[in-house]
């Protein structure tokens, strides 16, 4: 009589091999869909129109979250090595493209002074806009070379208005009064070889932004509808003139 022990034998190596498989397939299925701040994972989200779309708040539905001052940022991330600040700046870009669903926010406010500035590029992360690199300020005014603000005003056309060298950005700080606030949310956290600190940020709340006092210049920002997640941090950190202080025009394409 012929012995079919073989014959089960491999089946059960195929049945093995399947539910192997199976499982990880599932358990790449939910890296994928709870990490979208990896480029693969990013990119298998966008070709199959998996990605969640960047959310429109308002101050009135803005995400709750703690705002910190440039003393603050300083104290908190100051201590961090390059490989935590790496793995943080991850989790914050996480939470920003999940609109935040399992992670609060940390903001940003205060006065920061414009020491260069320029159009958002396709190879930036943020590929329509402006984007401003700047000192922050303290009560008295002097300038605080530890804290750097990178602000990013991402916007579907490419704007006329302009930031200018000196202009004065004010997040949501305590003399705003009544002003409505812009929520500008960390993505980025970047130690320099000085010791001095950039933090990436950009409004959750977006509509009309006041981008200079003395010519009442105004950008409309909107949510982008896709960032190309694999462009360099800080967005500002290969610029050649990112040292000096610079002027930017954006003209209509």
């Amino acid at each position: 009589m012929q012995r079919t022990d073989g014959g089960i034998f491999w089946w059960a190596v195929a049945i093995t091999i399947l539910l192997g498989f199976a499982a990880f397939s599932w358990f790449f299925c939910i890296s994928v869909f709870s990490h979208p701040e990896k480029p693969m994972h990013y990119e298998l989200l966008s070709r199959f129109d998996k990605l969640e779309k960047i959310r429109r708040f308002t101050d009135a539905d803005a995400p709750t979250g703690k705002a910190f001052t440039r003393t603050e940022l300083r104290e908190t991330f100051g201590n961090f090595s390059p490989e935590s600040l790496g793995e943080k700046s991850s989790e914050l870009r996480r939470a920003y493209l999940t609109n935040y669903r399992d992670d609060r926010p940390i903001y940003v406010r205060g006065r920061f002074r414009i020491l260069h500035a320029r159009p958002l590029q396709p190879t930036d992360a943020f590929t329509s806009g402006v984007v401003a690199r700047a000192v922050a300020l303290a009560d008295d005014g002097s300038e605080d070379r530890s804290v750097i603000l990178e602000y990013i005003l991402p916007t579907r056309k490419m704007p006329k208005a302009k930031f200018g060298p000196g202009d004065i950005i004010e997040i949501d700080a305590a003399e705003a009064g009544v002003r409505r606030k812009v929520h500008a949310a960390l993505l980025n956290v970047q130690r320099l070889p000085d010791s001095s600190m950039v933090f990436t940020a950009l409004p959750l709340v977006y509509g009309e932004h006041a981008i200079s006092s003395a010519t009442e210049s105004r950008i409309l920002a909107e949510p982008p509808a896709r960032l190309n997640i694999k462009a360099a941090w800080p967005v500002t950190g290969r610029d050649p003139s990112v040292s000096t202080e610079g002027t930017l025009t954006v003209s209509t394409p």
